[in-house]
């Protein structure tokens, strides 16, 4: 049979009514709002499969003569058992009364198996048997004899149970009590044994159907380890779930959790609940994003973050423009053509007025000549930040040499036209 995980309660048996009961306070008071939610029956049929007996109460006694599943076993307050150490029964002489089954929901699915037996010992101890019922595993249930009966009997059958215990063990076994009791007992096991102060006071537990589940967030594994073996001892504890979390631990899930978020390089320290976050990382949202990342881990109770962002490497200075050249030569081609321009000498007064309009018009040409080059040239030189180069100097004198023929081509005309008049 496999360890089965769940949540525990107990069926606890009664008597037919009608029927003198006894075992003292017996069933034990069930009240419908408190956890776990115990129930009262007059029996629990028991049915075997893979992973357990399978456990079903059975409320009144109407139900005790429903037939039930093929091979499954109706336990009463009737049925006796012994001790079988060696698998003989009765072996040790010692009687025993079943009050109750303690079952576990399977992994919380509506499936309850049984995991412990509630027994009382009957007779076969020298000086009188104790009172408390012992809380057996259901491990140890062993089926000595079985019968079977005629069909008058509708196919039923009769089985001898016992305990595959000796007598030393099943004194040893946990007696049962209710869970508040079991607490007070719990609470000073831990005073006793987890003695530094911060640690003791960090541990909560929850009592369950004898079940005692630790939480809490002790530094070190080995207080949890102290803490365990002394519970086992204790009265009234049948079995212990560890649900803290240790200082290792939480070192595990905070590098896991870090790396899943592509932020392995970051380094963690845990200590006292805190997580201290060191290193570099490249932007500010990184940073950000690893303190949120370790903060939703269970256990971390605060994050101190001393991520420090990575700066980026400074630029190049951009050289500026080179643009006193251009000016330049745009000053040296705006003073060729003003000279050029006082050149003309004026031969007679229709001569020159027609020599005047005609410059005008052909100088505003050479301007608009010289601007379009100086722009190309400006914008050369913008674009490789270099000085004039020799061409630019022959593109100069070139636009002066036709302006001075353009000059001397009107020249020409105007003195024409006045000796044809």
């Amino acid at each position: 049979m496999r360890a089965i995980a769940g949540p525990p309660r107990y069926y606890f048996l009664r008597r037919p009514r009608g029927a003198r009961e006894e075992t003292s306070y017996w069933p034990p008071d069930v009240k419908p709002m408190d956890a776990p939610e115990n129930l009262i029956g007059v029996a629990v049929r028991l049915t075997p499969e893979e992973i357990g007996w399978r456990a079903e109460i059975v409320p009144d006694e109407a139900g005790l003569h429903t037939p039930g599943q093929e091979g499954s076993f109706l336990l009463s307050r009737d049925t006796t058992l012994g001790l079988a150490p060696d698998g003989k029964s009765g072996a040790e002489g010692i009687g025993l009364a079943l009050l109750g089954v303690r079952v576990i929901n399977a992994d919380n699915k509506g499936v309850e198996y049984a995991s412990h037996l509630v027994v009382r010992i009957t007779g076969g101890i020298p000086f009188g048997a104790p009172n408390t019922p012992f809380v057996a595993p259901i491990e140890t249930l062993l089926l000595s004899e079985y019968v079977e009966h005629n069909a008058r009997d509708k196919g039923r059958a009769q089985a001898a149970l016992d305990l595959r215990l000796t007598r030393g063990q099943l004194l040893s076994l946990p007696v049962y009590l209710p869970d508040p009791v079991i607490g007070r007992y719990v609470t000073r096991t831990i005073d006793e044994t987890v003695l530094a102060q911060q640690a003791r006071h960090s541990i909560t537990f929850e009592v369950e159907a004898g079940r005692v589940s630790l939480y809490g967030r002790p530094e070190l594994e080995s207080i949890g380890e102290e803490l365990r073996a002394a519970l086992v001892h204790t009265t009234g504890v049948v079995d212990i779930a560890d649900h803290m979390i240790y200082g290792v631990e939480l070192d595990r899930q905070v590098e896991e959790a870090l790396a899943k978020a592509n932020l392995g390089d970051v380094e963690a320290l845990y200590e006292h609940g805190l997580v201290v976050l060191r290193g570099m990382v490249p932007t500010n949202a990184a940073r950000h994003k690893a303190k949120e990342v370790v903060l939703r881990i269970p256990g971390v109770r605060g994050v101190v973050n001393d991520l420090k962002v990575a700066e980026a490497p400074a630029s190049a200075p951009v050289a500026p423009a080179n643009t006193t050249v251009a000016q330049d030569n745009a000053e040296t081609t705006n003073a060729a053509k003003n000279n050029a321009s006082n050149t003309v000498v004026p031969n007679e007064q229709a001569a020159t007025a027609a020599a005047e309009t005609a410059n005008a018009a052909d100088g505003a040409q050479v301007t608009q000549a010289t601007e379009d080059t100086q722009k190309t040239e400006g914008v050369q030189e913008q674009e490789t930040g270099e000085t004039a180069s020799p061409s630019e100097a022959e593109a100069i004198e070139a636009a002066e040499q036709a302006e001075e023929h353009t000059l001397e081509s009107s020249s020409e005309t105007a003195d024409s036209e006045a000796v044809a008049q």
